[in-house]
Parts: structure tokens; C-alpha cells; sequence
């Protein structure tokens, strides 16, 4: 978007599945412009909406439980294994988690004992549903919708709905999205939407994504996993939910007490951000990331409870594990990109720059199209007889094969590269090919 002008549609080699509505890209564009195209400032925005999540599970969990339970609920989510590294990923879900745990907050303050004006959480509220919207679609409105969907079936809760207007101010917040969506629409003639929908919305409730799927469950086993070392605690605010779900029943059922306000605010979140997702076939790792400081929260109340003398051992065991990400697994797994970065400087080097690079296959190496200088176009294999003189080939080795066994007459420019595709998790070889 920044080096074409085109801020409504996005195109970028090798990254087709992830397009998106266009938030997270906009901020992207001013992050590079303000700080110039470097991989600090595309991570500096995700880096700061982790913050910002991590500050708010603070302040709610301190609201609730106490001041030692907001620490500790801060802890929790920046130290844990999987958390914090969303904010280095530097994908869209970052600020999407981010818009949902703001509306969720705003619902907190919103809660009979926790509020003295209504309207500043009412609006911070729809800003979020429209931000959060804007930044990836429909997840924001499962998850805070369905809060309030919650939120119906209980007396003290259910004047917070209308409370928030939703026949007048959800229109509104989606307004943005559809203003969007529209031009978007004119100029693409509605492909881009129409992809979209078939992409996030109906393959994603009945079939796997990136062949990554699983049954009911397995985010449940992704959290012990992620959570570490903090994980160790899960099974006291899993029984925690169970008693807080039994209450529930028992107030439907038995015509008790009603749960309290705040009980029925976290059971939603957890329904709509962690049981909702576990009922889809695709299951990716992010889906979840909203529910994440629900469960901090929760599991910040045992810990500040507790009296375990190994309480101290896991903090230092979590504050060991972060040094180690840092100082440690992220710089070798950064040793293994700068294949990638010698290869593109290479190719800056010896060739003008925006000359076009011709790939057979989609590559998978949308990094290696950020650091070169040169666009990347893909094409089909049955083109490649159509293809014109002096065009370059971006090739892997076995594609190459196939160009030469086809009879097309050319050259080899420059050495081969080596070069780790990380989501195959296997060295692929790189080299260019000038057709005579």
C-alpha cells in the first residue's frame, strides 16, 4: 500500500490467503512512512497492542481480585510461551485481540458497582466492535456479540444491552467496514469480497485451513502448552469455571441466587472466545488469542492465593523462559532467515531495481519478497512457452528441471541460494533463469 498508493486493496507476493479488511495494513503504511520500511517498525504497532492487552488484564484483574492478582494476571499473559510472541508474528491478530479485549473492558466497567458514567465505556465499546471489524471481519462480533447474547439471559446484566443501544450504534460501527467493502467491491467487481466470505467464513466452520485441524478439545490441550509454565495452575481455574458453570445451571434449574455480574461477563468470554472455536473443524492457533486474558485472570486468582512454595520457583522458571526466547531461540531462528536477506541483497545488487521476477509456483516466501527490490509476479506452468525474451524466472530447483526439460533457451544468473522455508520446515533452492 505505502509504494503503490492503493490503500484499499491489498497485493503482495506469495500472501493471497492473508488478506484482509484493511486496518492492521493501514497502520502498517503510517508505521513505514513515520519510521521508514524496516522490520522494526511493522513490528513495533503488534508489539504495543500486546502491551496494551497485557495492561488491561492488569486493570481488570486488580478491579476484581485485587491489586496481587492484577500483577500476577500481567505476568501471566507476558511471560507465558505463546502470548507475547503475536506481537513479533506481526500478523492482524494482535490488534484484533486487542480490539476484542478493549470492548470486553469496556463491558467490565459497564457492570453494576464498576462504573459512575455510562457513556465513555458505551462509545470506547462500539469503537472497538468497529476497529475490530475493520481489522479482520466477523470474529469481533462472535465474541463481543455473543457476550451480550449472554448477557440477556440474566436480570442485572441485561439492561447493560440496551444500555448499549445496539439497534442505533452497531449499524454505525459498521459502517466503516462497509464503506470499505463497497469501494472494494467496484473495483474488483466483487471478487475480493466474495473471496473473503468463502475464505473466513464458510471453509472455516466446516473445513480445515493450512491443513490444521482437530477435534472439540484441542485448544484445550494447546493451553496447557502455551501457558507454560503458568499452565501449571490450569486445572484449579478449570474447576474454577465448572463451579462458576454449576452455579449457573443451578440458578435455571434450582431457581437460586443469580451468579454474579462479573461470573456471567467471564463465562461469555469464555463460551464465545474459547468453546465457540473449539466446535469449528479449522483450528488455528490464533483463533482463541481473545480468551486468553479471561483465563489470566482466573489463573492470577489462584496464584495470588496460593501458598505453594514452589509459586516463586514458576515465576523465575516464566522470567527464564521469556530471557531465553529473546537472547536465545529467536536469534537462531533468525540466523536461518539470512539466507533469505543475502539472497535478496544479492539480487539488489546485480539487477536495476523493479525488475520483474517471474515465479512458477506460489513459493511461500512472502519475506523474501520484503527484502528485494524487485516485484514478483507468479504465472502459470502452461505460460511458460508464452513468455517473452529477457524475461527472469524465479525459480526452485525442481521448477527448473521442468523449464529446461520443456527446451526453454536461457541462462542461470548468479548462484543458486539456500534458503529455509519455515512453514515447510525444509531448505528449498533459489536461483534465477533469463530466458533468451
Amino acid at each position: 500500500m505505502f509504494e503503490t498508493g492503493d490503500y484499499l486493496t491489498q497485493s503482495f507476493p506469495f500472501s493471497e490467503p492473508h488478506r484482509k479488511p484493511p486496518l492492521h495494513f493501514w497502520l502498517s503504511a503510517i508505521s513505514f512512512q513515520t519510521l521508514g520500511i524496516s522490520e522494526f517498525s511493522l513490528r513495533l504497532l503488534p508489539s504495543l497492542w500486546i502491551l496494551l492487552i497485557c495492561l488491561l488484564t492488569y486493570d481488570s484483574a486488580k478491579r476484581i481480585y485485587g491489586d496481587k492478582t492484577g500483577l500476577f494476571g500481567f505476568l501471566i499473559l507476558a511471560t507465558s510461551l505463546y502470548f507475547p510472541l503475536n506481537g513479533k508474528i506481526a500478523l492482524v491478530d494482535s490488534l484484533l485481540t486487542f480490539c476484542e479485549t478493549l470492548g470486553f473492558y469496556s463491558l467490565f466497567r459497564l457492570l453494576p458497582k464498576q462504573h459512575i458514567q455510562t457513556y465513555p465505556w458505551i462509545l470506547l465499546f462500539w469503537l472497538s466492535v468497529a476497529l475490530g471489524t475493520l481489522t479482520k471481519g466477523p470474529p469481533v462480533l462472535i465474541f463481543l456479540g455473543g457476550i451480550c447474547f449472554v448477557f440477556l439471559f440474566f436480570q442485572e446484566t441485561r439492561k447493560i444491552v440496551f444500555l448499549l443501544k445496539p439497534w442505533f450504534f452497531l449499524p454505525l460501527s459498521l459502517l466503516p467496514l462497509f464503506y470499505w467493502g463497497y469501494l472494494v467491491w467496484q473495483k474488483t467487481n466483487g471478487e475480493l469480497i466474495r473471496w473473503m466470505i468463502d475464505w473466513y467464513i464458510l471453509r472455516r466452520a466446516a473445513n480445515p485451513v493450512f491443513g490444521q485441524s482437530g477435534p472439540p478439545g484441542t485448544y484445550l490441550l494447546l493451553f496447557f502448552i502455551s501457558l507454560f509454565p503458568w499452565s501449571f495452575y490450569l486445572p484449579k481455574a478449570l474447576k474454577e469455571i465448572w463451579n462458576r458453570i454449576k452455579e449457573t445451571y443451578d440458578h435455571f434449574r434450582k431457581k437460586t441466587n443469580p451468579p454474579e455480574s462479573i461470573n456471567i461477563l467471564l463465562l461469555g468470554g469464555l463460551l464465545f472466545g474459547w468453546i465457540f472455536y473449539e466446535c469449528l473443524m479449522s483450528k488455528l492457533p490464533s483463533y482463541p488469542l481473545a480468551v486468553y486474558p479471561i483465563l489470566a485472570i482466573l489463573m492470577a486468582k489462584i496464584v495470588s492465593e496460593s501458598k505453594m512454595k514452589w509459586k516463586a520457583a514458576i515465576l523465575i522458571l516464566a522470567i527464564a523462559q521469556s530471557l531465553a526466547i529473546v537472547f536465545i531461540i529467536l536469534p537462531l531462528l533468525s540466523d536461518k532467515r539470512r539466507d533469505t536477506i543475502a539472497s535478496a541483497n544479492h539480487w539488489n545488487r546485480n539487477f536495476p531495481i523493479g525488475t520483474e521476477l517471474l515465479t512458477i509456483q506460489n513459493l511461500a516466501l512472502p519475506s523474501l519478497a520484503f527484502y528485494t527490490n524487485h516485484p514478483i509476479r507468479e504465472t502459470e506452468l502452461s505460460q511458460l512457452q508464452n513468455l517473452k525474451k529477457e524475461t527472469i524466472l524465479l525459480l526452485d530447483s525442481d521448477n527448473l528441471l521442468i523449464v529446461k526439460t520443456l527446451g526453454i533457451r536461457g541462462e542461470s544468473l548468479g548462484p543458486e541460494f539456500s534458503i529455509w522455508a519455515y512453514d515447510r520446515n525444509k531448505t528449498i533452492k533459489l536461483s534465477l533463469y533469463k530466458i533468451w
